[in-house]
């Protein structure tokens, strides 16, 4: 419950900032670059070192590159259906192909199943949205606004992300202990990675541009939220995959609302502004709603 309450207050507290101080747009990218660089390193250094990795772990890594491949299939789908512009489609896939599975994913997985899941949850972030994020999002977004990045451009932002260079400090470091301040110091950095991401979706959340993108915003709330999960899960299901608990958390993960690094990479190249704002902002608190379905559905 304590988890749920922070994201809610971090939400809040970034719509009342924006509300009443109206602070430049660079205020939510500097929170973002704590957030990408600071915060989440530590807590994925801290989380992997000690992880035990789960039985099934192609299964659990799998999840949410099937949920990524799916949403495609849906958006492009849907793009031609309702002919939407290719940069709203690519701003949805942006925002919604890849889930939430760091700022809201570590906190619902510690709600609904414990603290020591949240190993599971990394490695499904770091080798699954992480990479998507990266690579073929940063790729699609920049082709489709006509700014692509040279590959050696490319390469060289995905592997010296600080997340990346932490995943695999902490796998290289696993023989050793840390010590014990060197722990607390992470945990205390890692600890600010969800209120302050909500925070700053709240800052950036433009609620009357709504009514303009209501049916974008149905569709890929729809999609991220309840239709691609649980055609994931019916394709795990099928397989046979499910029943493992490490396959459980992941595929809890999948349900998460939108990306907010993907949306920020939409936003900053200008692709449908301020749809993916919006995905977030909205998909967030919605996910407060859907997300006890899912754990009830996984738990079954």
């Amino acid at each position: 419950m304590s988890a749920l309450v922070v994201l809610l207050v971090g939400l809040v507290a970034g719509i009342c900032v924006r509300r009443r101080s109206h602070p430049p747009p660079a205020a939510a990218a500097v929170v973002n670059t704590w957030l990408l660089d600071i915060a989440l390193p530590a807590l994925v250094l801290h989380t992997v070192h000690l992880v035990d990795f789960p039985d099934h772990l192609a299964l659990v890594v799998a999840a949410p590159y099937l949920l990524f491949a799916i949403s495609c299939a849906l958006y492009l789908f849907a793009g031609r259906l309702l002919r939407l512009p290719r940069q709203t489609v690519t701003a949805l896939i942006a925002a919604t192909a890849v889930a939430n599975t760091s700022f809201v994913g570590f906190p619902m997985v510690t709600a609904f199943y414990g603290a020591d899941d949240v190993a599971i949850a990394v490695l499904v972030d770091q080798l699954g949205s992480f990479l998507l994020v990266n690579t073929v999002v940063l790729v699609t977004v920049t082709v489709v606004a006509g700014a692509a990045l040279p590959r050696v451009e490319l390469a060289r932002r995905v592997l010296t992300s600080p997340a990346l260079l932490a995943l695999v400090g902490a796998l290289l470091l696993r023989p050793v202990t840390f010590p014990s301040w060197l722990d607390e110091a992470l945990v205390s950095l890692g600890a600010t990675l969800t209120p302050l991401a909500l925070f700053s979706i709240g800052m950036q959340l433009e609620v009357p541009a709504a009514r303009r993108y209501w049916r974008e915003l149905v569709l890929g709330l729809g999609v991220k939220l309840v239709v691609a999960p649980a055609l994931v899960v019916g394709c795990y299901a099928l397989a046979g995959g499910l029943g493992n608990h490490g396959v459980t958390i992941a595929l809890f993960e999948t349900a998460m609302p939108p990306m907010v690094a993907g949306a920020l990479i939409a936003t900053r190249h200008d692709l449908a502004t301020p749809l993916p704002s919006l995905l977030v902002g909205v998909g967030v608190p919605l996910s407060l709603l859907t997300l006890p379905l899912w754990a009830l559905l996984l738990g079954s």
